[in-house]
Formats: C-alpha cells, sequence, structure tokens
C-alpha cells in the first residue's frame, strides 16, 4: 500500500508504520495533533526542557503532592507566602501546625501567633524560633 505524506513523494506503509524519514519537515504542527493525544507515556525521557513549555504552563495542579521539597527550592528566590491585599501587604500564616517541623541550626523561624500544635505532633527547635 502507498500514500501520501504532506505534499511529498509517496511512500509504502506496508507494515502500518510512518518512519520519521518519510514525513517532511515542518508536516506535523499543532493543528493536526489531537487534544490529549500525547501523554507522558509517549513522550522520550528528557525531551521536553524549559525552553519547550509556555508562559505559565504548569500551575500548581500540574504538580504532583510531595513533588517540591525544601531541597529543590533555590535559595537565591525570595518567596513571600500567603498573603492579603494589594501588593501582599499582610502576610499570612495557619494557627495550628498539624506536621513534624525542624528548625535546623543554621535557620531562624518566625510566625505569627497564637499557634496550636496539633496532637501527635513536634517542633524540633535547634535554630531559632520567633512567635509575634
Amino acid at each position: 500500500m502507498a500514500g501520501y505524506i504532506g505534499k511529498g513523494q509517496p511512500v509504502s506503509i506496508d507494515d502500518n508504520a510512518v518512519e520519521t524519514v518519510d514525513i517532511q519537515d515542518d508536516a506535523v504542527t499543532n493543528a493536526k495533533i489531537a487534544t490529549n493525544a500525547v501523554t507522558g507515556d509517549s513522550i522520550a525521557a528528557n525531551a521536553v526542557g524549559n525552553s519547550e513549555l509556555s508562559d505559565n504552563a504548569v500551575n500548581t495542579a500540574e504538580v504532583a503532592d510531595g513533588a517540591i521539597t525544601a531541597a529543590k527550592i533555590d535559595s537565591g528566590v525570595e518567596l513571600g507566602g500567603p498573603s492579603l491585599g494589594a501588593s501582599s501587604v499582610i502576610r499570612t500564616n495557619a494557627q495550628t501546625i498539624s506536621e513534624n517541623i525542624t528548625i535546623p541550626s543554621t535557620s531562624n523561624g518566625m510566625s505569627a501567633g497564637p499557634i496550636t500544635i496539633a496532637d501527635s505532633y513536634t517542633i524540633t527547635v535547634s535554630g531559632n524560633w520567633s512567635i509575634i
């Protein structure tokens, strides 16, 4: 069986497979790819990098729970944390701690109180923690 791909020469697809060499440069466009046709399983490892992502393409819905740890956050990035008001004029924090937290000896921590530590959780302070 022979067929045409793009406007190129006829190609044989007897084995029901189209090889890369059979496809004209720039023949496959976004318009020709069905919605949800490309899944993680069909993308080669390391094939997509930052340069292939559109601005704001990744938001919290695309980040798996627990995927971002303190070790993965660039220490040069200033994180303001949750806030309210224009220009983030009021910083906020929860009133109850429901996780185990350790403040290392090389760090300082600060919270706005009052703060409650939920049952069965501990805060280990080797550095400094101020509650104002």
